[in-house]
């Protein structure tokens, strides 16, 4: 039970892995935050396990630079959920500056024999409190500074991506499915953020000695309920499927499951290959088409729609080929020109340029919108501007 959350966390990272990375590559932020979470998980596992004491001096004061990228990290995933593309440049170094800054400042003391670790690490443990730090350990500042200033940045950073996702929730440019993960994220911030913060304030209260932040939590005689607050996360995530498999509807665990052994037994024995209600399903594909306006990608395909909807490649061309007898690029470009019509409508155009309204509309030059929409209304879109707005 002690080592449970671990394990469970680690395979929550396999099924994000598995089941996001094709679509949505913020998914490595995610993970990190979970592993980084794991290590802290694991050293309040240790403090109470007198038989790893090499293991917690392994651990205790070496990952301090990654628990300070927690919540910068959830600032980054926030970001590349909502504009659908890994967000990562090189002015976001800067978020990372406290994290060498405290590397830095710990050289000392990872440079020490393990043996003198594994004593300074035995003192804490066993007293489960932690005061005056070796000076000659730390390079920069003493290790009260650098205890104050992690939760001090993942506070900031915390606030940072709060107040992003609820911008965003109130922004009608945004995507209907995204608006619906901006609202699974802030829900999963309040359900793991108020507990932890009432049982810290329940264990200030009932030891009366002034521990550090980082020992408040794992006390021993709390070990437990510490272990319990530990699945929370995980739990949480259930109520939140899509956070877990994107909103693919074939995508979940049941499904993979029973899609594995299908395999299995189709390659032991011949049968007839499924066979899809025509009708329903091309219905089934303008409605996702319409509502959840995937073409807004720029690199949205014939076979992201294929895979998304898990209707055979070659169908879901015949039927754009035959039925509607217009190649799946150009009914593509239509429905973009579409929603830029529907923006210059809603006065986007005075807003923004119309490069811009072409890059939100899935173009990826001005240029090619220009084409498109000269191919379609046979003017420009500035003609088209100025002769019905």
């Amino acid at each position: 039970m002690t080592f449970a959350p671990i394990f469970l966390n680690l395979f929550l990272c396999l099924l994000l892995l598995n089941f996001q990375w094709r679509e949505q590559k913020a998914v490595l932020y995610l993970c990190f935050i979970i592993l980084v979470f794991n290590l802290r998980l694991l050293t309040g596992i240790l403090l109470n396990s007198p038989s790893h004491l090499n293991e917690l001096s392994f651990i205790l004061f070496h990952t301090d630079p990654l628990n300070i990228l927690v919540c910068p990290f959830f600032y980054l995933y926030s970001k590349s959920v909502v504009e659908e593309k890994l967000v990562f440049n090189t002015q976001m170094l800067l978020f990372c500056l406290p994290s060498v800054f405290i590397f830095i400042n710990m050289l000392p003391y990872y440079q020490l024999p393990m043996e003198e670790k594994i004593h300074l690490v035995n003192s804490i443990q066993q007293q489960f409190i932690f005061r005056n730090f070796p000076k000659e350990y730390t390079l920069l500042f003493n290790l009260n500074v650098q205890r104050i200033l992690i939760p001090l940045v993942n506070i900031l950073f915390f606030i940072l991506c709060i107040l992003y996702l609820i911008k965003k929730s109130k922004n009608q440019l945004v995507k209907p499915k995204i608006s619906k993960i901006i609202r699974s994220i802030l829900y999963f911030f309040a359900i793991n953020g108020a507990p932890p913060c009432i049982f810290l304030i329940y264990a200030s209260y009932h030891l009366h000695i002034p521990l550090d932040l980082t020992f408040k939590l794992p006390l021993a005689k709390h070990s437990e309920l510490w272990s319990y607050f530990s699945l929370l996360p995980i739990v949480s995530l259930l109520m939140f499927p899509q956070l877990i498999y994107g909103f693919n509807p074939n995508n979940s665990l049941i499904n993979f499951i029973k899609r594995f052994f299908n395999n299995i037994k189709n390659s032991k024995h011949e049968v007839e290959p499924l066979k899809f209600d025509h009708s329903d399903g091309m219905e089934h594909m303008m409605n996702y088409l319409e509502k959840e306006k995937p073409f807004l990608k720029s690199e949205f395909s014939l076979h992201d729609l294929s895979r998304e909807l898990n209707i055979p490649h070659l169908r879901v061309s015949s039927f754009f080929n035959k039925q509607l007898q217009t190649p799946f690029p150009e009914y593509r470009n239509r429905m973009r020109i579409s929603h830029a019509i529907q923006l210059f409508k809603e006065g986007m155009h005075a807003q923004m340029s119309i490069e811009g309204i072409a890059t939100i509309c899935g173009f990826k030059n001005k240029s090619r919108f220009y084409a498109a929409f000269k191919a379609e209304y046979k003017m420009t879109p500035t003609e088209w501007i100025e002769k019905n707005i």
